[in-house]
């Protein structure tokens, strides 16, 4: 009898010791988070430094709130939007919009502290170009996402949200009407939120296994190993996390292939809240979705 009751209470402590570890295995939600260093879920990691939050610049790929760089990032009616640095109304945001994000540096949500839509080039279409599938703005080469985009006639004005390969060639990944938008050309691979942000998390186009990047008024050239750049994604584009090493310089912390990183829903629909100021989402099938639907963030 005492043989079956150490027997029993053996097995009684292997239970709990079990269900009192297992959560830990679930505090984060993917592999990728942990990899960016973001602690997972979304959330980002606290470095205890106190040195404020991360920027993170890259494209919209999915909807949750906002999928960028793999990361969902959270945002409602009160957080402050920019277009090209100037303020704008709340407005949608979509698939393919190149946004630089001020995070808060906490452990609930990536909450954003402010979001500005950027533009590399808005201006007339110079030339086009059926051959290659481009086109010219401002003496500037667009490459648009996709050989299915239909090119513009000659004379549109056009905003091109994308990336930079060289000082001639910008590989687009969302192309809009510009209306009445004022001529623009991004020259400069700028960090935002210098005085704000300690690290950031940057998708960016890398050539040569350099990155020029500009901080605090003073220009960087970025070393990264060959190696690490052709494990990447295509088109020499990489994630890069950057840490902040002064005030006038930034460092390498590490560069993260993009290509298994969580990318959000392709669409979204709304739910009423009791809070006016804050937007839930739920799943919704492409082919039901609106024509006009806004893309809003959740909470």
């Amino acid at each position: 009898m005492i043989h079956l009751y150490k027997i029993f209470a053996f097995l009684l402590i292997t239970s709990l010791t079990a269900c009192v570890s297992t959560p830990s295995n679930l505090a984060a939600s993917s592999d990728e988070d942990q990899d960016i260093g973001l602690g997972g879920t979304g959330m980002l990691a606290s470095t205890g430094n106190g040195l404020g939050g991360t920027g993170i610049i890259g494209e919209i790929t999915g909807f949750g709130s906002i999928f960028v760089n793999g990361i969902e990032i959270e945002y409602d009616n009160k957080t402050p939007f920019t277009m090209n640095g100037k303020t704008v109304a709340y407005q949608s945001l979509a698939i393919g919009d190149v946004v630089e994000v001020l995070t808060t540096n906490g452990r609930q949500h990536t909450d954003a502290r402010t979001i500005n839509v950027r533009h590399e080039v808005i201006g007339e279409v110079d030339s086009v170009n059926p051959q290659t599938h481009s086109f010219t703005v401002q003496g500037q080469t667009i490459i648009p996402a996709s050989k299915n985009h239909p090119l513009p006639t000659m004379g549109d004005r056009l905003a091109v949200s994308g990336f930079r390969i060289n000082s001639q060639e910008i590989q687009a990944t969302r192309i809009t009407p510009a209306d009445n938008r004022p001529a623009l050309l991004r020259t400069e691979a700028s960090l935002p939120f210098s005085n704000q942000a300690a690290r950031w998390l940057i998708q960016t186009h890398v050539s040569n296994g350099q990155l020029k990047v500009h901080f605090n008024s003073n220009t960087q050239v970025i070393s990264i190993a060959q190696k690490t750049v052709a494990s990447g994604t295509q088109s020499g584009m990489k994630i890069l996390r950057l840490q902040k090493s002064s005030t006038t310089q930034v460092s390498l912390e590490r560069v993260i292939n993009s290509a298994e990183l969580p990318r959000g829903r392709s669409t979204e629909t709304l739910l009423p809240h009791p809070n006016n100021n804050i937007r839930r989402s739920r799943p919704m099938s492409i082919m039901n979705a609106p024509q006009n639907m806004l893309h809003r963030g959740t909470r």
